[in-house]
């Protein structure tokens, strides 16, 4: 069911997670961190190869399948 998909997630992928704890692509990460989440999760960010300690992904190709994305970016970028 969606709501489960959105309240427990399996895999989660921040595009745009950041280093920089003053963007919200950085919060983010860091409040999922934090939290105690124990699914899979992926960061997306092609400048970045390391993200507060999780492998940064390139491009979104390299992205396994996720249950939940939360875009971290400006919208002009949003399809």
């Amino acid at each position: 069911m969606i709501n489960e998909q959105l309240l427990n997630p399996e895999s989660i992928v921040v595009v745009g997670g950041s280093n920089n704890l003053h963007k919200s692509g950085g919060k983010i990460v860091y409040n999922i961190l934090k939290g105690g989440y124990n699914g899979r999760f992926y960061i997306l960010n092609p400048k970045e190869d390391e993200v507060q300690g999780i492998k940064s992904l390139h491009h979104v190709d390299e992205l396994p399948e996720a249950e939940l994305a939360i875009l971290a970016i400006p919208s002009v970028y949003c399809v």
